[in-house]
């Protein structure tokens, strides 16, 4: 009973007195799955690893071989670390091409490659013992470029997807991985001097190597994410920014924020596989070279009850349209309705010249014509000098006589024509007399009625 009571005194005694390992502000650091370790790099002579379940930091001998030209500064300030398996470590550089490996306590570089410089702020993450890179940017242009490292070829290669959606060109974006599944937070896209915030979330699986889009982030989580500040390498699940802790759940479409000011000096948090053990990197205001490492379970980090947001909210099927289909369907309309407006007047314009009901009025015509329709109704063919005696006049010559009497005739079929809506040619035609082929005949058309 008294070694009982004992161990439960010091057990709380030890875990509160877990060591603090002080390093640059510089060091590189991570979380290896296969150790079940944290993983800290701050010197070219030695490394860190911390188990939880032994409750120290190890330090680990190392031997580093670099490229001519390179210093272990520069290494640290554009290479970032991930766990490929156990005791095995890749160090990436942040515009892909080159790698370090890290094994049998050798650091060295092993790729075939060269510095791409094509994929700065892209999100760095490993899977099934590879290291991938989604984004960034580089070669004056954004990108949605989704790369792997071959370690056995030493070579990068693009991730071939199954899907036809896929994220748009980004840099910068945030990430979590659950699970086996990835899941892309936001991002930006530089345009010349202009920049476009992204607010979406996607979900990929790396079974089906396909993506989908979940919907459009909470307002309030961007504000968190772009305060808090990207890293290339670091999974968001847990982060935090001024007095503010965040835990996200991105499964339940949920996320955590506790409050207290136990969070302002904590530059950044590295949690384990299932968030049950986290690296904490503090600094202190008057030394600002140096931080702080230590590792807590995550219930002695959180303070307070926390308050529930949701993380996203599914995006409508108009704003997943991009604005260039928008431009197309608004060119595509204006040309519909331009054609419609044109083929409604076509048809209006047609309409109006379709035969009317071919009824003549008396109203319509005045005595001279009214009888001459008559006359030629009448008789149905009718010879044109029959109608001298209505503009014979003394001392008119022949020539004066057929000239009016053929103008009259034209007038006649003129008016006609804008009455019941026919062809000029078409009304009272004239032939040579079959007798005498000098001689011209009228006749009437007879679809016109005389009311």
């Amino acid at each position: 009973m008294y070694k009982l009571l004992l161990f439960l005194l010091l057990v709380p005694i030890a875990l509160a007195a877990q060591p603090v390992l002080k390093v640059s502000r510089e060091a590189l650091f991570t979380y290896s799955k296969y150790d079940d370790a944290f993983f800290v790099l701050d010197d070219s002579t030695h490394y860190f690893t911390y188990k939880p379940k032994q409750v120290r930091w190890q330090k680990h001998a190392m031997h580093v071989v670099l490229n001519d030209g390179y210093t272990f500064a520069e290494l640290k300030s554009r290479f970032h670390p991930l766990a490929i398996g156990k005791g095995h470590y890749l160090l990436v550089q942040d515009g892909s091409g080159m790698v370090y490996e890290l094994k049998h306590d050798t650091l060295k570089r092993i790729d075939h490659s060269f510095d791409q410089k094509n994929q700065f702020g892209s999100a760095l993450y490993s899977h099934n013992k590879r290291v991938y890179m989604f984004g960034g940017y580089g070669l004056f242009e954004a990108k949605n470029t989704h790369t792997y490292f071959d370690i056995a070829t030493k070579e990068w290669y693009q991730v071939h997807r199954n899907s036809y959606d896929c994220p748009a060109k980004r840099s910068t974006p945030y990430f979590i991985q659950q699970n086996a599944a990835l899941y892309v937070m936001g991002g930006v896209e530089k345009y010349f001097n202009k920049n476009k915030i992204y607010k979406d979330i996607w979900h990929y699986n790396p079974a089906n190597k396909k993506w989908e889009l979940l919907g459009e982030l909470n307002p309030e989580f961007m504000q968190r994410t772009r305060i808090r500040g990207f890293v290339q390498n670091k999974d968001y699940k847990i982060f935090t920014f001024s007095n503010k802790l965040t835990i996200v759940d991105v499964v339940n479409n949920k996320y955590y924020s506790y409050l207290s000011g136990r969070y302002f000096p904590i530059r950044r948090l590295v949690p384990d596989a299932h968030l049950n053990y986290i690296l904490l990197a503090t600094h202190i205001t008057n030394d600002g070279r140096f931080s702080y490492l230590k590792v807590k379970q995550k219930e002695d980090i959180l303070d307070g009850r926390p308050t529930e947001y949701y993380l996203y909210k599914p995006i409508s099927l108009f704003k997943q349209v991009p604005i260039e289909t928008y431009l197309w369907i608004s060119v595509l309309l204006n040309l519909f309705f331009f054609f419609l407006l044109f083929y409604i007047r076509r048809i209006t314009k047609t309409a109006w010249y379709k035969p009317k009901n071919p009824v003549l009025e008396r109203k319509e015509f005045t005595d001279v014509e009214w009888v001459v329709l008559l006359l030629i109704k009448e008789t149905q063919e009718l010879e044109l000098s029959a109608l001298n005696s209505y503009f014979d006049q003394p001392g008119l010559s022949y020539e004066t006589l057929k000239k009016r009497r053929e103008s009259f005739i034209k007038a006649l079929r003129i008016k006609l024509a804008l009455i019941t809506r026919r062809d000029v040619e078409s009304l009272l035609p004239e032939s040579k007399h079959p007798l005498d082929k000098r001689m011209k005949v009228i006749r009437w058309n007879n679809e016109l009625e005389i009311r």
